[in-house]
């Protein structure tokens, strides 16, 4: 299920969003204080979008405070009125509580400001990308094509030889391989706070009725054996753990994506799409988050979950030793004593 914080708008700023809808206002910028979000400052509207943004919003950036900026663009749409962009302004250097508090609290004011008035969104975790340069990079970043993996290239290109193909009964069409369901806001936090090793653990579940990954929860400093008691009983997740250790006396970081699907506890549908949803998951955070898994595995008991394990997987060479001295032959005793003589054919013959 989704985390939300529990923050809600004061009246007066709600009262502030409905002004916000006439048009006049350029730029009003939302904290939250007392548990509460309020309206901090606001500037109305003199120039165009872009010499408005640039000129109003550097000064009204913290570089360790978290912030959100609502900004009127100047297109108009006829059902809504003009369109509004809204900034996620959470800096690397806010401390972790406020950035958790921040990311958790988007959807509580999208909601009370009203989605269909937010025509773009935009998120910043420092102060140099509060520029319309960067919004407008974000712009065409979206806009484009999103990048493919040579499974992805490898099935567009069977579409479309396809699709030029005289139909016949030996036609054959491509299956769907997989579900990509979106991160949700606390997701990528939790990525982001991990990038920056202030996480070393994330544990992700898929929320089947939206369609999207949430965050189950997130830690730092555990060892595998504590990931143990956070499985699931009865349900699937994903895992993205940073495993610290000392090999050859030379202290290590691996990061592992662990797949925790319970055998018998687990309801069939459920395993599969979990299944389905794995290596969306994985492309999405090692090519978009930039994060490069080491190893990548799957758990089906719990109690295989140990340093041991993961060492093992990490440098295969250490079970391989461990073999070896497990089923090596047994030395001979070190004295046998006396041998003894034994008498031939011939000699007992005789």
């Amino acid at each position: 299920m989704s985390h939300q914080s529990g923050i809600t708008a004061t009246d007066k700023l709600r009262e502030k969003f409905a002004d916000m809808k006439d048009g006049h206002i350029r730029i009003v910028v939302v904290v939250i204080e007392n548990e509460k979000l309020v309206a901090k400052e606001e500037h109305n509207a003199v120039r165009t979008f872009t010499e408005d943004f640039d000129k109003m919003i550097p000064s009204l950036v913290d570089t360790k405070r978290p912030a959100y900026y609502f900004v009127r663009l100047d297109t108009i749409n006829e059902l809504s009125g003009h369109g509004w962009l809204l900034i996620t302004y959470i800096p690397d250097e806010a401390i972790v509580r406020e950035r958790m508090l921040y990311a958790s609290t988007v959807a509580t004011l999208k909601r009370e400001f009203g989605f269909t008035y937010i025509t773009q969104e935009f998120r910043a975790s420092s102060k140099t990308e509060m520029n319309s340069h960067s919004f407008q990079q974000h712009v065409r970043t979206q806009a484009a094509p999103p990048p493919r993996t040579m499974r992805e290239e490898e099935m567009l290109e069977i579409q479309q030889r396809e699709a030029s193909a005289d139909i016949s009964v030996d036609t054959r069409h491509p299956t769907l391989q997989g579900l990509r369901f979106p991160f949700d806001e606390n997701v990528i936090e939790a990525i982001h706070l991990f990038k920056n090793h202030k996480v070393d653990y994330i544990q992700l579940e898929i929320d089947h009725e939206k369609e999207c990954i949430l965050l189950s929860h997130s830690e730092s400093h555990v060892t595998p054996e504590h990931i143990q008691k956070c499985l699931p009983d009865q349900q699937g997740r994903y895992h993205i753990y940073r495993f610290k250790t000392d090999h050859h006396q030379k202290p290590t970081d691996s990061i592992f994506f662990l797949y925790s699907v319970p055998g018998h506890g687990s309801k069939i549908k459920q395993r599969m799409l979990y299944a389905s949803c794995k290596e969306s998951v994985i492309d999405t955070v090692e090519k978009k988050y930039g994060i490069n898994f080491e190893k990548k595995l799957e758990i089906c008991d719990p109690t295989d979950l140990t340093m041991d394990y993961l060492m093992q997987h990490l440098h295969p060479e250490l079970a391989a030793n461990t073999t070896k001295s497990t089923f090596a032959k047994p030395k001979a005793p070190s004295s046998r004593g006396p041998r003894r003589l034994l008498k031939t054919t011939d000699e007992t013959n005789e």
